[in-house]
């Protein structure tokens, strides 16, 4: 059960998003995932998605061509995956902008798998943390050490109140 003030601060995103020119959905989870058995496969979801979609020829563009590597190596299975296109992506999706509202303190190993999400299935992460207990500054190092790892994450720690300035500041 969400409370009164996550509510609100989603509204602010989903707002933001619609003013920025973006389609909005909470809740997201990649199209090629929607089908799959949670207990078989790990699927998440993001809070909160801003999006622009793709053009529906590419997205077809990609598909014969996925169709066409399938049949030259002799398969039958039209769900067959072949490690090409992401599992954890819509390829009907042009932009993803991906939003996790951590709103309560929550460990460090929490913030690290949504940095790994956001950094996988979106082009561009926001954790929006509430600063308790230092949770921002942890969660910035948390980011900064999963670039150095595994490359530039493209996510961002941000708290309710930038969330504000920012809107404000974009309305100037």
């Amino acid at each position: 059960m969400r409370s009164d003030y996550e509510e609100m601060i989603r509204e602010k995103i989903k707002n933001l998003g619609r003013v920025l020119g973006f389609e909005v959905e909470e809740e997201w989870t990649p199209e090629s995932l929607k089908r799959e058995n949670r207990r078989e496969i790990y699927v998440p979801k993001i809070d909160v998605v801003w999006y622009k979609r793709a053009n529906p020829r590419f997205i077809k563009f990609l598909k014969i061509v996925n169709d066409a590597m399938k049949e030259k190596i002799g398969s039958k299975n039209a769900e067959e995956y072949l490690g090409i296109l992401p599992r954890y992506c819509d390829i009907d999706k042009e932009v993803i902008i991906g939003f996790e509202l951590e709103l309560t303190d929550r460990p460090t190993k929490y913030i690290l798998g949504d940095i790994a999400n956001l950094s996988r299935m979106c082009d561009y992460g926001f954790i929006v943390i509430r600063d308790v207990e230092n949770l921002v500054k942890r969660s910035i190092k948390a980011s900064k050490a999963f670039s150095l790892l595994h490359g530039a994450s493209r996510v961002f720690i941000i708290n309710p109140g930038d969330l504000e300035d920012i809107s404000q500041r974009l309305m100037d």
